[in-house]
């Protein structure tokens, strides 16, 4: 594939990864213009993210199952097309029942047919060692244009005076985006060579065979972990602000550089660097080292504002060691060595067992705030967070052992 024509469809993806999964999570945001839309009680805006998971859970095998049996040229389009015309179909406010419908709609749609051909597409597009660079770069360029489509949300939200008719155009905006995105994939993605080539019970028998193998469960519980201590990272703003008492407008503008711009760079550097080691597992392990390094510095730091700039500087390190994470811990599949016509049931049991967090994560980790009050509860919630970085570096020991054990065999 031309040079041109890959980092083409590496944007095509990146931009409908970076806005695919905003109208699901579009209350995140607009919160209460939302709830008056659908006139509807805190409980049931904490509904809608339960339909939509318990669906996506339920969608990620057989989305690996699926991606292996039709080529992602025309996987992808479905996914982001069909997510555009539900959102089109949310910006007429139907009633709160037909909200749940689409919640769930975005879950299959966005599982079965974009989420899974995502990992696989990008796979695709680079050579067995330049699989953390790509993915790097798929994170990286995702947070950028995550980053301009909702400054761009923001404007039209003001623009058509915010309230209820704001919010509408917020999800029409999104909903084109994703349908231009998905006519763009369409057009510019490539089929590759070993696409189309099994039938639906060959994809089926692949997904079980891959699911067998100790080696991808290893892999999924290093997303699982990274995902995990990733779902920490948001509490750190608030933790400065409460605790080390940073301003207001210090705290948005050090969460916003945290949020957005360190993805841009770190993502794709920890990409390159994993590849420059020649082993993004091994990578993983020492990353998350540090990433438990940084969580114990937290915790055993001072915590008043004499310290404030400490609390910064851990705050953007934990940052980037988290992107470089989630940078790379899709890009294993190629050293498992998982062909490319199984690297969708792959991907699917990574997604799997790495999204698990969803279910938990918030709940644990709020529940820490409640149980220990100010400094003690961050700290309880960093402790955990160290937990999960060494927990996720003791499955990339045990799958770069797996790994050395299955080359010692084979005799390289």
């Amino acid at each position: 594939m031309k040079t041109f024509r890959k980092y083409l469809n590496l944007f095509c993806i990146s931009l409908g990864a970076s806005c695919i999964f905003k109208l699901a999570m579009i209350k995140d945001v607009y919160y209460d213009d939302m709830q008056a839309a659908f006139n509807a009680t805190n409980v049931q805006m904490g509904l809608l993210i339960t339909f939509f998971a318990i669906t996506q859970a339920l969608a990620y095998l057989p989305g690996g199952w699926l991606v292996d049996l039709v080529p992602v040229k025309y996987l992808m389009p479905v996914g982001l097309i069909g997510t555009g015309l539900l959102g089109f179909w949310e910006a007429t406010f139907p009633s709160y029942e037909v909200l749940l419908v689409i919640q769930m709609g975005y879950g299959l749609v966005i599982t079965l047919m974009f989420w899974d051909a995502m990992i696989k597409g990008t796979r695709m597009l680079a050579a067995d060692h330049a699989q953390g660079k790509i993915f790097g770069m798929l994170e990286g360029v995702r947070g950028a244009c995550a980053t301009a489509a909702s400054f761009g949300s923001v404007w039209f939200f003001a623009k058509l005076g915010e309230g209820m008719s704001g919010l509408r155009s917020v999800m029409i905006y999104y909903s084109v985006i994703l349908c231009t995105v998905g006519v763009l994939v369409f057009l510019f993605m490539e089929k590759n060579e070993v696409e189309g080539k099994v039938n639906a019970k060959q994809a089926l028998q692949g997904l079980v065979q891959v699911a067998k193998l100790p080696k991808v469960w290893l892999a999924g519980g290093i997303v699982f972990f990274g995902y995990s201590f990733y779902s920490g990272l948001g509490y750190m703003t608030p933790m400065l602000t409460n605790v080390f008492g940073m301003s207001a407008t210090l705290g948005a503008t050090v969460g916003t550089i945290k949020q957005y711009m360190i993805a841009i760079f770190a993502a794709p550097l920890g990409g390159m660097l994993a590849d420059k080691m020649g082993s993004r597992v091994k990578f993983l392990r020492y990353v998350m080292i540090i990433g438990a390094v940084i969580m114990a510095a937290f915790i055993i730091s001072p915590s008043n504002e004499k310290t404030v700039a400490l609390g910064i500087a851990l705050m953007l390190l934990s940052s980037a060691v988290t992107y470089m994470m989630r940078g790379t811990y899709y890009s294993t599949t190629a050293e498992l060595g998982i062909s490319v016509t199984m690297t969708g049931a792959a991907a699917g049991v990574l997604s799997l067992v790495g999204n698990t967090p969803d279910f938990f994560s918030s709940v644990l980790y709020g529940s820490m705030l409640d149980l220990f009050p100010g400094a003690a509860g961050y700290k309880a919630i960093f402790g955990i967070m160290l937990a999960f970085a060494l927990c996720g570096c003791l499955c990339a020991v045990l799958l770069g052992k797996t790994l050395k054990k299955e080359s010692m065999q084979k005799g390289e």
